[in-house]
């Protein structure tokens, strides 16, 4: 006979069983659905940790364009070229090279979406980057790729190696009240 514990812990899991077999995509048709969750999960494949398909991305793209039609339209429009591709039996890795090489808009949106939608996800956060929140970090860095920094110039605040961006002050630090000696 099952005890008390493990009946209520099975009584949990049934609205969990039952999500699952329900979830039907909000925006997306089945098979674009299918196509969001191939691309997503070429961009950033399963290696030690979970892929972008594991941690359920091609979900979180589809809520996150059910609202918005304007991306929404251009998002499929970029799906429908990618399947028309994927029928005249070109590698989905090939598609990807050759819209990154042509920067065609829908490679950067599909990027943009994926990446956030991974990293916000408790494998993109918690297994990849080691993140639970718990930890105060002394600083903040930013990306470090070389890639990168040329975005960083011009924006306020020092730049990663310590300098300041041309033509901005430094920020001042923030004083706390404990901190401010009394005159007096």
């Amino acid at each position: 006979m099952p005890s008390r514990r493990e009946v209520l812990v099975s009584i949990g899991a049934l609205p969990a069983l039952g999500q699952a077999q329900d979830k039907k995509p909000k925006a997306f048709s089945s098979a674009e659905l299918d196509l969001t969750r191939d691309l997503a999960d070429a961009i950033i494949p399963r290696t030690g940790t979970p892929g972008a398909a594991d941690s359920g991305v091609h979900w979180l793209i589809d809520a996150s364009l059910a609202g918005r039609a304007r991306e929404l339209a251009a998002f499929k429009k970029g799906l429908a070229a990618v399947a028309r591709q994927r029928k005249q039996g070109k590698d989905l890795t090939a598609i990807l090279a050759a819209l990154q090489s042509t920067k065609d808009p829908f490679f950067r949106q599909i990027k943009d979406l994926t990446i956030d939608s991974y990293y916000s996800t408790r494998e993109g956060l918690a297994e990849e980057l080691g993140w639970h929140g718990l930890t105060p970090m002394a600083e903040f860095p930013g990306c470090t790729h070389p890639e990168h920094q040329s975005q960083r110039k011009g924006r306020s605040g020092a730049a990663p190696n310590g300098q300041e961006f041309a033509g901005y002050p430094k920020p001042e630090p923030v004083r706390f009240a404990r901190d401010r000696k009394e005159k007096g």
